[in-house]
């Protein structure tokens, strides 16, 4: 009797000991996993390159900082200290946040390159288009005479600036801007022959001889008037191939113009022009 009840002692004791080492063995909790997690992305996080990693390029990679691959054909001829360098200042840039300032003009730099390459997969896949004709070419340049000309310009300048007008009215009566400047000894009044000026000619409503401006206030603070001494005309023959390129792009242009509406209605894009 004793025995057995010995036997059922040592049997009850060794199953908890069993009990205990289970236990000690358990999964952790949720929470614990959860903050072992945690601590591991913030350890990662740490180490983590300045810059986010670029999709991987074809090429040589000979080097890397940060992480970020460099690749041989990155070179262009300098060494690759140099190029380390420069990518550890990029990526110091980026840390600060500078990349930031430039997305709008990386923005538009990658739009306007979708839009020549777009424009330039219209151009091959489009009909070809006659060559712009001589009669075409004449036609332009006699409407657009005015800018094929070379206009002389002399410019009288002066300190006070209600001298204006009464010197407009001398120079319209057809009197020599020198022999004007000489009827003020008094004054400080030069006379200037600033040659085929074409940024000057601007000033004038037509481009004749004797044609006068009004009164410009120049940026050293003095006064001047204009006056068209020589008009010189460019021929034809030498306008020939400006004007040529001038109708070919204005063809392009009506071309994409087309091309783009038909772009929309196909794809059903809305068009709003806000005044």
């Amino acid at each position: 009797m004793k025995l057995r009840n010995l036997a059922l002692l040592l049997t009850v004791l060794l199953l908890m000991s069993c009990n205990q080492s289970d236990s000690t063995n358990e999964t952790p909790s949720a929470e614990t996993t959860n903050a072992d997690n945690i601590q591991s992305q913030s350890s990662m996080n740490d180490n983590a390159p300045a810059v986010q990693d670029e999709p991987q390029r074809e090429g040589k990679v000979i080097a890397r900082v940060n992480g970020q691959p460099l690749y041989e054909e990155d070179l262009n001829g300098r060494n690759l200290e140099y190029l380390i360098s420069e990518e550890i200042i990029y990526q110091e840039g980026v840390r600060q946040g500078l990349n930031k300032q430039y997305r709008n003009q990386v923005r538009d730099f990658e739009k306007s390159l979708v839009i020549r390459g777009t424009k330039e997969s219209i151009l091959e896949n489009a009909e070809p288009t006659k060559e712009v004709s001589f009669e075409e070419i004449q036609n332009y340049y006699e409407k657009n005479k005015d800018k094929y000309m070379h206009v002389r310009i002399n410019e009288i300048s002066f300190p006070d600036s209600n001298l204006g007008n009464e010197i407009i009215e001398k120079a319209k009566g057809g009197e020599d801007l020198q022999n004007i400047a000489n009827s003020y000894p008094d004054l400080v009044i030069t006379v200037n022959d600033i040659g085929y000026n074409r940024s000057m000619v601007k000033h004038f409503k037509t481009r004749e001889v004797g044609t006068v401006s009004e009164v410009i206030q120049k940026p050293d603070g003095t006064f001047s008037v204009l006056k068209i001494v020589e008009v010189k005309d460019i021929p034809l023959n030498a306008s020939k191939k400006p004007i040529r390129h001038i109708l070919e792009a204005r063809r392009k242009s009506i071309m994409f113009e087309s091309y783009s509406r038909k772009i929309a209605n196909e794809n059903n894009m809305t068009i709003e022009i806000i005044k």
